[in-house]
């Protein structure tokens, strides 16, 4: 089951990579595919003994200036990626791995150093949805995310990218905070930072 969702996402993946670079083409904006690492924990009241569990986090950006040749641009796409965390707490030991789909909205510069050498940084907003995951532990064994009582499978928050360009190549650190809940009464959101490196065409 898990092969096959996961041939699904891929296909749906390439499908929308090709119809949104003809778009991106006809707006006159730029494709960007970004991956690459991630660490994942929760924040909060009730979260100070969980740590980092690493993920992975990839992404199908438009950039489209607000003018022709000006840094100024605003950003959305589509990225897939992972929220969790890796509690080791008086000899207990649980992670918990969601997969999730989101979409970033963001307002960003771009500075031009040289001609081929470039520097931006942007900021704005998220949503996502978790679409399959679980949790592990000494006490509990594979449970997936459905099966969790008053599980929050959507989060929203706040993303920040700073990046550096060479020619059509970027490297970029991006942190993702959701201020969602996971379960009710929960006090912690995630906090995913990630270092990814992109291509734009």
């Amino acid at each position: 089951m898990m092969k096959r969702n996961f041939l699904w996402i891929c296909m749906c993946a390439l499908l929308l990579c090709g119809t949104t670079r003809m778009q991106a083409q006809v707006w006159g904006g730029q494709l960007i595919v970004r991956g690459g690492f991630s660490t994942n924990n929760f924040k909060g009241d009730r979260s100070p003994q969980m740590g980092r569990l690493p993920g992975y986090n990839f992404s199908l950006d438009f950039n489209k200036a607000f003018r022709k040749g000006k840094g100024a641009y605003w950003n959305t796409g589509v990225m897939f990626g992972t929220r969790g965390y890796d509690i080791d707490y008086r000899r207990s030991h649980t992670k918990f791995r969601a997969h999730n789909f989101g979409i970033p909205f963001t307002l960003g510069y771009l500075y031009k150093v040289t001609d081929n050498l470039a520097v931006d940084g942007r900021f704005g907003t998220f949503f996502s949805v978790d679409m399959a995951g679980k949790m592990s532990g000494r006490d509990i064994h594979d449970l997936k995310i459905g099966d969790i009582e008053d599980y929050h499978r959507c989060d929203g928050g706040i993303l920040l990218g700073m990046g550096v360009w060479y020619k059509r190549i970027n490297v970029e650190y991006t942190f993702r905070r959701g201020f969602g809940a996971l379960v009710d009464n929960g006090t912690s959101g995630s906090a995913n930072h990630m270092i990814r490196l992109g291509y734009a065409f």
